[in-house]
């Protein structure tokens, strides 16, 4: 990389040059897209939680078949009701629903790794309260 060479203009003001200019305005653009603070969290290990558009979504540490079982398993423990299971090795789908009719549907995606994209919905527009109960079994029946 060049140093950058400073420059005096005719009122004595001190300019950089364009190289650095350069690089200034990649490490803004990158800082203002959201890559930087995704590598960030990836760097870290951070999944996390996330709600978004009437699903909650997470990325867990285990691969399709033992989420999908921890799912099963759960569903039964909060009494509901499997109306539907589906799985192989890449993906599951398991569909659900309460006594009042809401229905749930939980999708599992493998990733990379041992890990596995977990979904889950409930009701047509979105319950986040159930969708995390319903998470929070699936995690106890986790190993």
């Amino acid at each position: 990389m060049t140093t950058p060479r400073m420059r005096s203009n005719a009122r004595g003001l001190v300019w950089y040059s364009r190289m650095s200019g350069s690089v200034l305005c990649v490490v803004l653009a990158f800082l203002c897209s959201g890559c930087f603070w995704m590598a960030v969290g990836a760097a870290g290990g951070v999944a996390g939680i996330v709600y978004v558009k009437g699903a909650l979504k997470e990325e867990m540490s285990y691969d399709v078949s033992t989420v999908h079982k921890a799912t099963v398993a759960a569903l039964a423990d909060l009494d509901l009701k499997v109306l539907e299971d589906k799985s192989d090795k890449v993906t599951a789908q398991v569909e659900s629903e309460f006594s009042d009719s809401e229905h749930v549907w939980i999708d599992m995606e493998s990733l990379w790794n041992s890990r596995t994209s977990l979904t889950i919905r409930v009701g047509v527009t979105g319950n986040e309260v159930r969708a995390r109960k319903i998470y929070d079994a699936i995690k106890r029946h986790l190993p």
